[in-house]
């Protein structure tokens, strides 16, 4: 049995098999392995994309469940849509192409909606992370919370598309606040972050001609798992991993008592607990702190280096 490593991963790109990029999966693929991936899951939308021949790198399965729905309770604000997303991760191979069906929505909720996104996940056997929260302003904290409890266990806190608001406005908490909001009202979340690329070798052709590209090597996870489909999901689901907007990590240790945090570089790191507050930060190569030392139900931390990049771990709780 291979040795768990750290697996630099994409949980959210598209092909031309959603209809809104124009590259084939074996080119995006062979893209996202030029750029040192380990692994990478397609999502295309609505589509479950299989995995063309060739390639070291693992390809996995996946699909972005797409409701662009004309309503939605709360109603968007205006100038804004019910664009409610979810991708299902890993799914089973068997389920390859067009996803036909969504369950009837009792109401036109988005709890309903997503709940329903939830449902088609699980008929597919994958895992379920919501997507862009901040994107339309799609989810805020007490429906991140409520589908939690149903059984959401990823969100994407670093969406890097150009459009995501992961930053919020004055009206609307970042995609960080929102994650504390859930966590310190009970919900066991982890956080993300992805590309949602549509373009490849295509995007200096776009910059020619001023239109926006979306490209990749931007947001991505790092997984310590076996590279094997079965053990990143586990990983997935257990939170062994780290969200990333650029920044490695050389090991990131969690348990129940303590959170521990390596980099190769000194960096900055900040140990974040209950409401967002940071308890403690600590410049260098490594960086420990207990939930002993802590009031709060939970410790996490975040990581940023000399660059500004950053790197975010996953919660541990007290039990």
């Amino acid at each position: 049995m291979t040795e768990k490593s750290w697996l630099k991963g994409q949980l959210h790109m598209h092909t031309a098999n959603s209809g809104d990029s124009d590259t084939p999966p074996a080119e995006a693929l062979r893209w996202y392995e030029e750029h040192g991936f380990e692994f990478v899951v397609v999502t295309d939308h609505n589509f479950v994309t299989a995995a063309p021949p060739g390639g070291r790198m693992l390809v996995l399965p996946g699909v972005e469940l797409t409701q662009n729905v004309e309503a939605c309770e709360p109603p968007p604000e205006p100038g804004l849509q019910c664009l409610l997303h979810v991708n299902a991760l890993i799914v089973a191979e068997e389920r390859a192409g067009r996803v036909q069906y969504f369950p009837p929505a009792r109401s036109s909720a988005r709890e309903e909606l997503f709940t329903r996104a939830l449902r088609v996940n699980e008929d597919l056997g994958g895992v379920a992370m919501l997507n862009h929260p901040n994107f339309h302003y799609a989810a805020d904290a007490a429906l991140l919370t409520a589908l939690a409890n149903s059984g959401l266990r990823l969100f994407e806190l670093a969406n890097e598309a150009i459009d995501s608001n992961n930053a919020g406005d004055a009206t609307h908490p970042s995609t960080e606040a929102l994650w504390d909001a859930a966590l310190g009202a009970g919900a066991r979340l982890f956080a993300t972050a992805t590309d949602d690329a549509h373009h490849y070798y295509d995007a200096p052709l776009l910059a020619r001609r001023f239109e926006t590209a979306y490209t990749g090597d931007r947001g991505f996870v790092v997984v310590h798992a076996r590279r094997e489909a079965a053990a990143i999901r586990a990983a997935l689901l257990a939170g062994e991993f780290y969200a990333s907007n650029g920044l490695m990590l050389t090991a990131v240790r969690r348990d129940g008592e303590a959170l521990e945090v390596e980099a190769a570089q000194p960096v900055t790191v900040e140990f974040v607990g209950a409401g967002g507050e940071v308890l403690r930060t600590v410049q260098g190569t490594r960086a420990r702190m207990t939930l002993a030392e802590t009031k709060g139900p939970y410790l996490r931390a975040r990581v940023r280096d000399g660059a500004g990049k950053t790197a975010w771990t996953q919660p541990i709780w007290r039990e």
